[in-house]
């Protein structure tokens, strides 16, 4: 797949591509089954199978007083997208001047002048163009005049509802991992470097790495049976995320104890994959209860770890 990170200095051929347009946050299995499609009317049309994203996410600059915690920042989501088999992702720089498009001017700036699109196929709730002024019936007649085929993608359904970012981002957000896997057709993960803690795992019998992320979006508080992957390598561990309330902490840690598991990581980059969630965060008033409980995750965890599937 190509990557182009600056729509403004990109110019497709005219009518050379199936276009499909959207955030794509989290990759999840609707946006899956739009590239396919994408891939299959490029195929029979012989044209370049492309689709438009944008940086940062419109809400973040639309709303910039309230929080949107992003299922995959860019790098990975173009890492996701490469992965499904389109030709072409572009990605559109998100100002307000951008923003400020009316629904006709991208139309024609965009979609035409620079994408070169020969059809486009977005689901039936698209919008496009300052204020979200454009919708699907002035998309096909903006079609008509300037050019391009409009398709309306079907919705894609899970357990009779549609599967949107936002359904992903609410099961992470509740701890429902398995649910929010269901919906990506992945496990849910995040990637961090291993960071210097204050070796009370170490000083209970389980040593945890200590992770620092980029990630926007972690699980709800408690501990989770995980995967982790370093290097080319993949082990199991349970994950802590909290506050350590037995030792009184008030910084959010994400701790993980990774099974059979003694190198030294620090400065190392990993990669948390969630399966499962196990429990909530427990405050003890003895260490002893604490190391009794950690043992308990484990041996439940390694009955996960025997039914997960890679």
């Amino acid at each position: 797949m190509k990557e182009y990170l600056n729509l403004w200095e990109q110019r497709f051929p005219p009518g050379s591509t199936i276009l499909t347009i959207g955030n794509f946050d989290g990759v999840h299995l609707g946006h899956q089954s739009l590239f396919l499609l994408v891939k299959e009317v490029a195929a029979r049309e012989g044209k370049q199978a492309a689709a438009l994203t944008f940086q940062p996410h419109p809400f973040k600059l639309i709303f910039p007083d309230r929080r949107l915690f992003l299922i995959t920042p860019l790098v990975k989501k173009i890492q996701l997208i490469a992965r499904t088999g389109i030709d072409a992702l572009v990605c559109a720089p998100f100002t307000r001047e951008f923003a400020n498009l009316s629904a006709t001017d991208f139309a024609r700036q965009v979609i035409v002048e620079r994408l070169g699109a020969h059809t486009v196929i977005v689901g039936d709730n698209y919008h496009f163009g300052r204020d979200r002024e454009g919708d699907i019936k002035l998309l096909a007649k903006l079609g008509l005049e300037m050019g391009f085929k409009t398709v309306v993608a079907p919705p894609f359904l899970m357990d009779g509802k549609v599967v949107s970012s936002t359904r992903v981002r609410q099961h992470i957000m509740a701890g429902e991992v398995m649910s929010a896997a269901r919906l990506l057709g992945r496990y849910y993960s995040v990637e961090g470097v291993v960071r210097p803690g204050k070796n009370r795992g170490k000083d209970l019998g389980f040593p945890t790495a200590n992770i620092r992320s980029e990630a926007e979006l972690y699980p709800r508080e408690g501990v989770y049976a995980v995967w982790v992957e370093y290097g080319e390598r993949r082990w199991q561990g349970v994950v802590s995320i909290g506050y350590n309330p037995t030792f009184g902490d008030t910084g959010l840690t994400v701790e993980v104890h990774i099974l059979n598991f003694s190198r030294d990581l620090y400065g190392e980059t990993i990669k948390i994959i969630f399966l499962e969630r196990l429990r909530d965060t427990i405050a003890f008033t003895e260490v002893a209860g604490l190391q009794a409980q950690i043992a308990n995750d484990i041996r439940a965890a390694r009955r996960i770890f025997a039914l997960a599937k890679e």
